[in-house]
């Protein structure tokens, strides 16, 4: 079995998509025996390879892949960065917390901004292992609610409530996206965006405002409907 762990490892970087999506079911389908090998073999692996190295690991659920993980948050690779933070939080891993407070630090000083995609998964991360305080305010709070896949979401008809609610309690919205539960699916919906970027050299005071005010405007477009939920992103002053 080895031998096979070996084999399937090394095609995960294969040319072919196809060849290397089958190894990852493989790999999945052996089970936890998979983890230490393809711990082992992370550096070995390609962004691709390591990608998926990074699904096996949470379809699998062992924290044994943390120290894996961690070493991937220093990737060259910014969507590996992003992959392993969610892993490191999906699964847990609290020893993760001072690679992902240097990770924050990294990118406050990259000029990627707060709504960066890396930013919002090591943040999320943070939050989840409890070294980041997240400020919820009780009107958000009481009006959260799950959205099929998705557990922190927020009613359509209240997404005006909580935009105006975060910002009374100085909190920054950075964006929302819009979720449709059909039939059990949990299934994204587009809306009309700004795409106004935010001045962080401002008085916090001015951008928890812009931030209302932009995402007031987008709110404004969104007609509500029952089986249609909001997931907020939004971030404290102490987060720049």
């Amino acid at each position: 079995m080895a031998d096979e762990i070996a084999r399937l490892i090394g095609l995960l970087d294969d040319d072919s998509t196809e060849i290397a999506e089958d190894a990852k079911a493989a790999l999945i389908s052996i089970g936890d025996e998979v983890v230490q090998p393809l711990a082992s073999a992370m550096g070995s692996l390609d962004r691709y390879g390591q990608l998926s190295a990074i699904e096996v690991f949470e379809h699998l659920g062992d924290a044994a892949a943390g120290p894996a993980l961690i070493d991937l948050l220093g990737s060259e690779h910014e969507t590996v960065r992003e992959w392993s933070a969610r892993a490191i939080a999906e699964l847990g891993v609290r020893e993760a917390v001072p690679m992902l407070q240097a990770a924050y630090r990294r990118q406050r000083v990259s000029g990627d901004g707060p709504d960066w995609t890396e930013a919002v998964a090591v943040r999320h991360a943070l939050t989840v292992l409890g070294a980041r305080q997240e400020v919820l305010p009780p009107l958000t709070a009481s009006l959260r609610t799950a959205a099929g896949s998705i557990l922190q979401a927020w009613p359509s008809a209240r997404l005006v409530d909580v935009v105006n609610d975060l910002a009374d309690h100085g909190q920054a919205v950075l964006y929302f996206q819009l979720w449709a539960v059909i039939d059990g699916g949990t299934f994204w919906n587009g809306h009309e965006g700004l795409d106004e970027p935010l001045d962080f050299r401002e008085p916090w005071r001015q951008v928890v405002e812009d931030a209302r005010e932009y995402a007031l405007i987008e709110a404004a477009f969104v007609a509500p409907r029952p089986n249609l939920f909001a997931t907020v992103e939004w971030i404290d002053r102490a987060d720049v």
